[in-house]
């Protein structure tokens, strides 16, 4: 039987990591270092390059492979006096101290602190970053025991501009996009960007225009371009900070008071951020309920009553001000006609997908593999004799996989892999001890990469109610010291003084909170806003997970007998019924995403429009192709260049089809109708047909209406 592409794979990555690993130990191995050729002689692995070509692309990649974990490999001048100018070549090694951890111990409240950063996650690759930065700092993290955080923030970036923009902040590199501010103007900015930041639930950044000379605030969702990141460099302001910027952000002030009629039983989202009339209304229509809206704008208005579909309509002859209810109802039968005509143009359209790449699979899979190795040599160093077992579910691997790993270091070593210059390994009693590999043993200093990752999941806690604290601006200032890179701490970190208050938790998580500490039971009654109704559930509550702006309650639902997550602001109402039990299965369910990956009851093909790009991102969508469609009478959209941006940026496609999951055809129909004419529904036949019948209704709700 043919070997798995899986087990081919699994076997390269290690043949990858071994590889690293002796060139590791050799570029370590004396100052003097080695040559490319010698290197290509010495270290096992090489003589697969069947060219000098492949083996010069081979050597690159591990270079940046070693580099992106923290050694930072140096190219010196050959120091052999009898060698000609023709016969010189650059010499490599990694010098020793300069990949050591600086000098930082963290308190048991900063390492409890550290541990709840590094579990904020959800993107992938910024996990793999902020984990591998908690294991480099294990050294220099407290054993003591600290009070436990009932609070887990997450961090998801759905907006593609993040990683260039984030790439461009550490480097203080120029970059260049196209943007469309909130009055719906285009325009191309040329910014010098000094930190990126979340906050209410949206990914910011902030710099210096240099079209307007002035500093910015640019929200990532409004770039509707790629991000170029240019070779001009720049010097932030020694006094900025983006905790600071981000502390300076006020919720937007309500100035809109409109009244919706809502159908009886239905819209129970915008019930939950309306409050009911209960005055009598002769305009009320039958089997319909009246609730205040209060909102920013105008446009906030119509969004949320547009998301409601046909079962919400703006009350035009009823309302405090008349004019702004008529205001907001024009918004919404606009924004209803848009959803509609893009759907036109979208539904049916042809979609060819070609072939899905995974970029950066085997590059995070070598690194990762390597990065594992290293750790367990730090590891074991620091615990001589550790239980084979317990290691192992240190690592969260298995015993035979630590096995495996045990036995790729065991024969690797410096150059030569005579039997006493391998790393020695031992583990036949249970027990595993590690010697001859002294310079793998020391603790290892952050990349920025690293460092940056584990400060943004602390910039999340610290928007948390009562993660405002002392004990999170310290650990970051500690972070970016370990990265020996202070001005990280500014770029991405807290500010020295508190930040405006955060809002206080609502009377109802308080009391999920309370359930939480004193290990109670909870009935609650819960709106599933994608079949929109309200149902009552049994839960043991575990932890608080705050995500995108909102609060989500983890537990184990005894309706469902596994574990859930509850939007915060849908719970109605909560009610202690006694002890909670412990479920061994939330302990491995915790760190799983607010959005399981499984099957869901509809699969759609949406189609976006450039503004609702970030939409293919966020709901995780399983593949994506960009596409063509039918002309538009409305007019192309014109980008205006300040003087200094006549270089633009690479344009993103006008529209690309997504396959993505959804709860439910409800769920899928109030997204188009709530970023109408940015989003629509290309196939199957029965969704469309669906959705084009919800935003029928819609309109024809709101115009009878008027």
């Amino acid at each position: 039987m043919p070997p798995s592409s899986g087990s081919v794979s699994g076997r390269s990555t290690a043949a990858s990591a071994e590889r690293l690993l002796n060139l590791l130990i050799a570029l370590l191995d004396r100052e003097s270092g080695y040559t490319r050729d010698q290197l290509r002689e010495i270290v096992p692995g090489y003589h697969k390059a069947g060219s000098h070509d492949a083996f010069e692309r081979m050597f690159e990649r591990d270079k940046s492979h070693l580099r992106s974990l923290g050694y930072p490999v140096e190219e010196i001048p050959d120091d052999d006096p009898w060698a000609s100018d023709a016969q010189l070549a650059p010499r490599y090694r990694v010098s020793r101290g300069s990949y050591q951890l600086p000098q930082v111990q963290f308190s048991a409240e900063e390492s409890a602190v550290l541990a709840v950063a590094a579990d904020a996650w959800n993107d992938a690759a910024q996990d793999r970053l902020a984990r591998r930065a908690l294991d480099k700092l294990e050294p220099a993290l407290s054993h003591e025991a600290a009070p436990g955080r009932d609070v887990q923030p997450t961090v998801a970036v759905a907006d593609p501009a993040f990683e260039p923009l984030l790439s461009a902040v550490l480097s203080h590199r120029t970059v260049r996009f196209d943007y469309v501010d909130r009055t719906g103007a285009y325009s191309r900015r040329t910014v010098q960007p000094w930190g990126v930041g979340s906050r209410f639930g949206a990914w910011y950044l902030a710099g210096w225009d240099e079209d307007r000379q002035a500093e910015r605030t640019f929200r990532l969702s409004r770039i509707i371009s790629e991000v170029a990141v240019t070779r001009d460099s720049f010097q932030p302001p020694e006094d900025f900070s983006m905790g600071g910027q981000l502390a300076r952000m006020v919720y937007p002030p309500t100035r809109v008071r409109v009244t919706v009629y809502v159908r009886q039983g239905a819209a129970q989202l915008l019930r939950q951020i309306a409050a009911p009339i209960t005055d009598e209304d002769p305009h009320l229509p039958e089997g319909f309920d009246a609730v205040l809206l209060a909102v920013p704008d105008t446009e906030g208005a119509a969004e949320h009553v547009c998301a409601a579909g046909p079962d919400a309509r703006v009350a035009t002859a009823a309302g405090a001000d008349l004019g702004t209810q008529r205001a907001v109802a024009k918004a919404v039968e606009r924004r209803l006609s848009e959803a509609r005509k893009f759907q036109e143009r979208v539904g049916g359209v042809a979609v060819a997908w070609g072939k899905q790449r995974r970029s950066g699979a085997a590059k995070a899979s070598t690194e990762q593999h390597l990065a594992r190795l290293l750790h367990i040599v730090r590891h074991v160093y620091s615990h001589q004799g550790a239980q084979l077992e317990e290691t192992a579910r240190h690592f969260g691997i298995t015993d035979q996989e630590l096995i495996a790993d045990l036995q790729t270091l065991f024969v690797c070593g410096r150059p030569g892999h005579m039997p006493d210059q391998l790393i020695d390994a031992s583990w036949d009693d249970g027990h595993i001890y590690l010697g001859n590999a002294q310079e793998l043993s020391e603790p290892v200093r952050l990349t920025v990469p690293e460092a940056s990752a584990l400060l943004m999941g602390l910039q999340t806690l610290q928007a948390l109610p009562g993660g405002n604290s002392d004990v999170v601006r310290s650990t970051m200032r500690k972070v970016a010291t370990a990265a020996d890179a202070l001005p990280l701490a500014d770029a991405l970190a807290a500010p020295d003084q508190p930040a405006e208050p955060v809002p206080e938790d609502t009377e109802l998580v308080s009391r999920v909170r309370e359930a939480i500490a004193n290990n109670r039971r909870i009935k609650i009654r819960y709106v599933v806003a994608s079949r929109d109704e309200v149902t009552e559930r049994l839960v043991d509550p575990v932890r608080i997970v705050s995500s995108d702006g909102h609060q989500y309650v983890r537990g184990w639902c005894l309706n469902a007998k596994g574990p859930r997550t509850f939007r915060a602001d849908c719970i109605l109402s909560c009610e202690d019924i006694g002890e909670a039990q412990a479920h061994p299965r939330m302990d491995s369910e915790m760190r799983t995403s607010l959005y399981p990956e499984k099957r869901r009851p509809v699969q759609a093909v949406l189609v976006t429009d450039r503004r609702g790009r970030w939409i293919v991102e966020h709901y995780h969508a399983k593949r994506a192709a960009t596409v063509e469609l039918p002309a538009s009478d409305e007019p192309p959209i014109t980008v205006t260049a300040g003087p200094g941006s006549s270089k633009g940026p690479k344009q993103l496609p006008e529209y690309v089809a997504a396959e993505v999951d959804f709860p439910t055809v409800e769920a899928l129909c109030s997204l188009v109708t709530r970023h109408a004419g940015h989003v629509a529904v290309a196939s199957p036949p029965e969704v469309v047909h669906s959705v084009e019948q919800w935003i029928n209704n819609s309109l024809l709700t709101d115009t009878t209406h008027q």
